[in-house]
């Protein structure tokens, strides 16, 4: 998404691109990264919060390039893998950083400060709830289930009716099936509530993104004190082992992107 009031004029026009709003930032260790466009980051201030920027070209980043340039995949990885690495090397130098969309760009400093100060009084107590705080990712899988000798016929049916008869009762034992797998989610993610300060249930991911052919049952963000990380692995770990019917992936911990990125365009 982008988030912008950018006009283009001609080859040399720029404009600047946000990738988080925190606190106490270290600019020096910062200004040491390319950002995307392989440009310098930078930090400027508004108020108490820092802003992490940098200065890109229009004919790449403004509104009519990026209708292109977001169409292509390897642009869209290439750009997504920069904003990420200066967001995670940004959130690595303070307690409480929060995550801008990725291609937020304004027409200047002065138009990104500008939008910080409509933004400060959101800004302000998400990053008192993030601070401290870090992000986790749980997805839990379906393990494929070996089939039951009584769902397996040795001999063909005997009739048109029998055959019939048998799809019907695989199609309810697999319905039956995924009904309680769903259960099983909705109970593993309560388990993992109270080990955390924050929790948003995601939307499944298309298995094309995930590289399984397993059915994805569960898949959470949560927001979890730096202090309690190794409680937070350990329960998952304990987990795992009362739900063997899911394959359960933990990752982390990441900037809260879940928890920080604000509601408002």
């Amino acid at each position: 998404m982008t988030e912008t009031g950018t006009t283009e004029t001609g080859a040399t026009e720029t404009g600047t691109y946000v990738y988080a709003v925190g606190r106490n930032l270290d600019e020096e260790l910062l200004t040491r990264l390319d950002g995307v466009g392989d440009a310098p980051v930078r930090v400027i201030s508004h108020r108490d919060l820092d802003i992490v920027v940098s200065t890109v070209d229009l004919d790449e980043f403004g509104e009519t390039a990026l209708r292109t340039n977001l169409e292509s995949l390897p642009w869209v990885e290439k750009t997504a893998r920069r904003h990420d690495e200066i967001v995670r090397r940004a959130a690595a130098l303070t307690t409480a950083l929060a995550p801008f969309r990725l291609v937020t760009i304004y027409r200047s400093d002065d138009a990104a400060r500008a939008r910080i100060e409509e933004l400060y009084d959101d800004l302000t107590p998400a990053l008192d709830r993030i601070d401290g705080r870090s992000e986790w990712s749980v997805k839990a899988f379906n393990r494929a289930r070996t089939t039951t000798p009584a769902a397996v016929e040795a001999e063909a049916p005997s009739s048109g009716v029998a055959y019939l008869q048998r799809r019907r009762a695989e199609l309810r034992s697999r319905q039956e099936i995924a009904a309680d797998q769903q259960l099983l989610a909705e109970q593993l993610l309560r388990d993992l509530v109270p080990a955390t300060a924050a929790t948003r249930r995601l939307a499944p991911q298309d298995q094309r993104l995930t590289g399984r052919v397993e059915g994805m049952a569960l898949n959470a963000a949560f927001l979890v004190d730096d202090d309690r990380s190794t409680e937070f692995f350990a329960l998952v770990n304990e987990l795992r082992a009362r739900y063997p019917s899911f394959d359960v992936e933990l990752d982390g911990p990441w900037p809260p992107y879940s928890f920080a990125v604000l509601d408002k365009p």
